[in-house]
């Protein structure tokens, strides 16, 4: 019987279509905007030397997350450049950047500059990637056009050499390309005799990637999960790249993704891919290299430049597929391999557990697969799910993860239809969000600690795995505490740094620097509700995670539960942003903090210091200085006479209060003396006139 289809996924727990931007994300997009877009504008001026123009797009050069726009540079005219617009709020790999700008590196489109730029069509501020422009357009244009041929002699010295050039630029330097395609192929020069790969930091690693050029696990990832990879994930993009060039068209051009990846699964990549097509001879040896499935057995860079050289490789062997004699059967599929069953469980969890529970899903992986190790998870999955019944950890959503894990080692994370690779899953996050608005299930991944499941299931060590280990441990403890500063706020920028503050306040302004955070809220300070704080927990997470200064301090004040010592601590952790980053007068920001200060200034007890105050807050206001609105708001020396005062005030008025007392304590027990006197004399009286009275009338009686 044959493999049952990969079935399209039908619920809408991420549905990302691979390879491409999300439509609300997508350049151009009014969902991110604070206002309509314009249709036309002047220049965009880099560094007073670069314009781009806004009126002039180069469709022929977008790429799927960027927009392509001409650029002049004005001190050089003659020299032709364009800029890749990117999708705001996606991150980028600045990383990247900074490593190949102003580079002349072989096999690489040369990129001239980099900056954050206000663009008009957006109507915010957001990435502009420059670079030369490659005169003879895009490789796969020319060859469907007709107006390139190569033959099998020529295209190793012309298109591959190049290519494998690029990637060994990149892996030089520590760096992966993860967006090779045909169509990033491009010639630099009219005579098409230059070839280059163009760009690949404007989206995450692999976010742009049809899933046809991605390895198996990777692709199996949503696009924002597929993670850097390393070489051999390069190496595999390249194998599968260079056969749709060479061939002048994709040879599975017509099958469906899902049917695409159960084939690779199936069959493996280098049979899936290159089965049916008429390849010359010599290139198959480094394309089934090339397109190995088993990373440890791939071609790599020794191997590639030694065959374009001329030298002989030793012969690969190819690891078979791990299949079954005899099929799994469940909900009328037949599974002949853990890999395809795994990817079958994990899009279709309602149903999943039927299958884990089965006890013939045991006797299939020991007895067909083959497979103990296999088995024995399931079962260890079972049984510890048993052992926590009221925890997450026993949920079913939890047991069908972790059993498609064991069935799959080297697939990504599946968890709730949220897919990524494990050192994918920083960008995986940042989709999630931007896509959502939220990020409760990647969170929850978090949570119960998924990862680690993952890699104790890895039956060999790979580089990089200790250190992203760690990384996980680092963001569940941000994610412990709750405090501004902390939280899922803190994870998102600790684990992508160069992702923007998504603060409402400045994410218009794009800011991925915590130099700039300060300018953005003194600009923001004249289109917002200054009645607001200009702090939020994006902000606070942000600076957290961007400021190399400990500010555990002003965090904890931004923590308590009353409202003067939260106004006093955004104050002071806004002036140590600016005194120690010496940021210029911010008279914007300044009026409205000074505008905030009501619950910190009554903190005073002397009327007359609150209004010294209040008095001197205006001036200060002026300067544009916030650590000196803090030294008014919170001075120690202030604060100590107004203590001091206070202390002899109360004691001064206890004083009096005693003396009073006193007072009205003396008189009180006179008149209760007088009172018990008079009482008394009148006894004594009574008695003597009733003794007087009867000794004259016994007197009167004898007589």
């Amino acid at each position: 019987m044959a493999e049952a289809p990969i079935e399209a996924e039908v619920n809408d727990d991420y549905p990302l279509p691979e390879g491409l931007v999300p439509p609300e994300m997508a350049p151009g997009s009014v969902t991110m905007q604070t206002a309509p877009p314009q249709t036309g504008s002047g220049p965009v001026i880099v560094h007073d030397r670069y314009f781009i123009d806004p009126n002039t797009p180069l469709p022929l050069l977008d790429s799927p997350s960027a927009k392509a726009y001409s650029v002049e540079d004005r001190r050089d005219l003659s020299s032709k450049m364009f800029a890749l617009i990117c999708t705001p709020g996606l991150p980028t790999r600045t990383d990247v950047m900074a490593v190949i700008r102003g580079e002349e590196l072989d096999g690489l489109i040369p990129m001239v500059e980099w900056e954050i730029v206000d663009w008009p069509l957006l109507n915010q501020w957001t990435m502009a990637v420059l670079y030369e422009r490659p005169k003879g357009g895009r490789v796969m244009d020319a060859i469907e056009a007709g107006s390139h041929k190569l033959n099998e002699y020529e295209f190793p010295r012309r298109i591959m050499a190049p290519l494998v050039s690029a990637v060994k630029s990149m892996s030089g330097h520590d760096q992966t390309h993860r967006a090779i395609r045909p169509s990033n192929v491009f010639f630099m020069d009219d005579a098409m005799q230059t070839v280059v790969l163009g760009d690949c930091t404007t989206s995450p690693p692999g976010f742009d990637q049809p899933m046809m050029f991605e390895p198996i696990d990777r692709s199996m990832a949503a696009p924002g999960g597929r993670g850097t990879g390393g070489l051999a994930d390069d190496v595999y993009a390249l194998g599968a790249t260079l056969v749709v060039l060479m061939l002048g068209y994709n040879p599975v051009g017509k099958i469906s993704d899902e049917d695409l990846l159960a084939l690779k699964m199936e069959q493996g990549s280098y049979a899936a891919i290159c089965g049916n097509a008429r390849l010359p001879i010599p290139l198959l040896e480094p394309l089934r290299g090339m397109l190995n499935d088993t990373v440890a057995t791939r071609w790599g860079l020794e191997e590639l430049t030694g065959w374009l050289a001329g030298q002989k490789q030793p012969s690969l062997k190819q690891t078979p597929v791990v299949r079954s004699d005899f099929p799994f059967l469940f909900e009328g599929h037949s599974f002949y391999s853990p890999r395809t069953l795994s990817r079958y469980l994990s899009r279709h969890r309602e149903t999943a557990m039927k299958a884990i529970t089965n006890a013939a899903l045991i006797g299939w992986l020991r007895k067909g697969v083959q497979d103990a190790a296999r088995a024995d998870g399931i079962i260890a999955t079972i049984e510890t799910a048993a052992l926590h019944k009221d925890e997450p950890q026993g949920t079913d959503e939890y047991i069908v993860a972790k059993a498609c894990m064991a069935l799959d080692p080297q697939a990504p994370i599946r968890y709730k239809g949220f897919t990524f690779m494990p050192d994918g899953f920083a960008a995986a996050l940042a989709v999630e969000y931007l896509h959502r608005g939220d990020a409760k299930i990647p969170l929850e991944i978090l949570k119960i600690d998924l990862p680690s499941v993952w890699y104790s299931l890895q039956r060999s060590v790979f580089a990089g795995a200790s250190l992203q280990q760690s990384e996980y441990a680092r963001l569940r403890g941000f994610l412990g505490l709750n405090e501004p500063g902390f939280g899922f706020e803190r994870c998102l920028y600790e684990s992508n740094p160069t992702m923007p503050c998504q603060s409402e306040l400045i994410i218009k302004d794009y800011v991925y620097q915590i130099e700039d955070v300060l300018k953005a809220l003194d600009d923001a300070s004249s289109r917002v509700d200054t009645k607001i704080k200009p702090m939020d927990r994006h902000l606070a997470a942000f600076i957290a995670a961007s400021f190399d200064e400990d500010i555990h301090p002003h965090l904890k004040a931004l923590a308590a539960p009353v409202e003067e010592t939260t106004t006093i601590g955004m104050l002071s952790l806004l002036a140590f942003l600016q005194w120690k980053l010496r940021i210029g007068p911010l008279y914007g920001l300044s009026s409205w903090v000074g505008g905030l200060l009501g619950p910190a200034i009554n903190t005073y007890h002397s009327r007359t210091t609150r209004r010294e105050i209040e008095k001197e807050i205006p001036r200060l206001v002026r300067k544009g200085s916030l650590p000196e609105l803090f030294d008014l708001i919170d001075n120690a020396d202030n604060r100590r006479s107004d203590a001091q005062g206070f202390e002899a005030a109360a004691a001064e008025y206890a004083t009096a209060e005693y003396e009073i007392r006193e007072i009205e304590g003396a008189g009180s027990e006179r008149q209760s003396k007088a009172e018990k006197t008079g009482k008394q004399t009148a006894a004594v009286i009574s008695v003597v006139l009733s003794m007087i009275t009867a000794s004259i009338l016994l007197i009167v009686k004898m007589f």
